[in-house]
This record gives C-alpha cells, structure tokens and sequence, in this order.
C-alpha cells in the first residue's frame, strides 16, 4: 500500500539537521525470491510495485516543510506533485541550492518568483512536466539571463515533450528582441536552436493553440513556399528561352 508523503515526511526525525532530503519516489529494484510479481516485473526491468519489495512508495501532494531550517536540496522525482507550493513553507529560504522536480506533474512555474525567495538556487530539474512558463514579464532582465545561462549550462533542466515551456521562453525572448533587446535576440536564436535539436513535436495546453506555439516554424514555412514559387518561376523561364 502506498504512503501518504507528508506522513511520511512528519514520521522522519531530527529534520532541522537534515540538509537533503530524499523522495525520490523510484525506488532501487530488490529482488524478493519469495515474491513471484517481484521477480515477474524485475525479469522485465521494471520496478516492482509490491510494498513488500519497496516498501516507500508515496502519494499525495507534499504541504510542510517548515521544520526543515537546514535544507540545501531536495529530490522529489518521479511522484505526482502538481505544483511547487510546498517550497513556500521552507523556514530558510536562502539556503535551498538543489531541487529535482523530475517527472512529476507540475503544470507551471514561475521563474521570478523562484529566483527572489531562492537567491542561492543554483539548480532545477523540471524535465519531465506538463509545464508551462508563467509571469515572464516579472523577470528583470538579470533573472532573464540568468535562466538561459542556466539551461545552457545544464544547471537548469527543461523540456516541451509534455508541456510548452521552451515555447514559453521562446515568445518572451521574440517579444524582448521585437524591443531592441540584443541579449533577447540572442537568447531567442537560442532557445529555437535548442527546440530543434530536441526533435520532438511541442504539445500544447487548452490555453494555447498551436498557431501561437510556433510563429517560427510557420514564418519558415512561409518563406520555404516563397521560395519555392520564385524558384519555380525562375526555371519555367530558363525553359522557355532555351525552346526558343
């Protein structure tokens, strides 16, 4: 049977001197010759789910942690989580380095306001999230810059294979390059560089079409038949004079 995560949480001792704190909720495989679904789920390489075999499976949203004075990191990967509201309970703040949200369901983020109640943050995993970025506009240009540094350097991990996140960041950078912004142009050439290699088609959410996901992918396809016609028209001349 499955934990509750906060009973689980409230069951651990001497959590001010805790400084990380693991939840990872993909537990290392155990082999339990006494058990044939373990050994049936095991010979596929996959994780048995029998509380017997592993016994810290957690569900449910996580809601305080405010006896933790000490923390610098925190892994929650692989569990259901839907939002990053439980980091709001953490008593200090500037001492959180490292959190990894993997594969979680954690819908939005905001970047502005992780950055200023998290001043020493220096790394994110937030792959493997329907996500979407909210409130861009309330990053100064500093924070900005900071965050694509940070995806550059792989300090900060995201991706659009379930959400519009890249997307998101994309937009905003067109949007301060539009503005004369040449840090914005650069990190816009950037960041589509960066969906390309990614080679997965971006999926959007109820609050965005698809024709709004993408104005480079459809201006590209609008200068590709442009092209295309010019060339065209090009050759049909070239026949022309030479049948003359």
């Amino acid at each position: 049977m499955a934990r509750n995560t906060q009973e689980y949480i409230n069951g651990l001792v001497n959590k001010p001197r805790i400084t990380y704190l693991d939840l990872n909720n993909n537990p290392p495989q155990i082999k339990n010759d006494n058990c044939q679904k373990c050994n049936e789920q095991l010979s596929g390489k996959v994780f048995c789910q029998n509380p017997v075999c592993n016994p810290r499976q957690l569900e449910g949203e996580i809601t305080d942690l405010k006896e933790f004075a000490n923390l610098k990191g925190i892994n929650v990967s692989n569990n259901k989580l839907t939002n990053l509201n439980f980091l709001d309970t953490l008593p200090s703040k500037d001492k959180l380095k490292g959190i990894n949200l993997f594969g979680n369901q954690i819908k939005e983020v905001d970047f502005a306001e992780l950055f200023t109640q998290f001043p020493n943050l220096e790394k994110i995993n937030l792959s493997g999230n329907p996500l979407k970025a909210k409130n861009l506009d309330n990053l100064s240009p500093e924070q900005f810059g900071k965050l694509i540094n940070s995806i550059k350097e792989k300090k900060i991990s995201v991706n659009s294979f379930k959400g519009t996140i890249l997307m998101d960041l994309l937009e905003y950078a067109q949007r301060l390059a539009g503005q004369g912004n040449a840090q914005g142009q650069q990190n816009a050439q950037y960041l589509q560089t960066l969906i390309q290699q990614s080679g997965s088609p971006v999926k959007t959410d109820d609050n965005k079409q698809s024709g709004n996901n993408a104005p480079l992918l459809v201006g590209g396809l609008v200068v590709f038949g442009l092209v295309a016609v010019a060339v065209g028209y090009l050759l049909g001349k070239r026949r022309k004079i030479n049948y003359e």
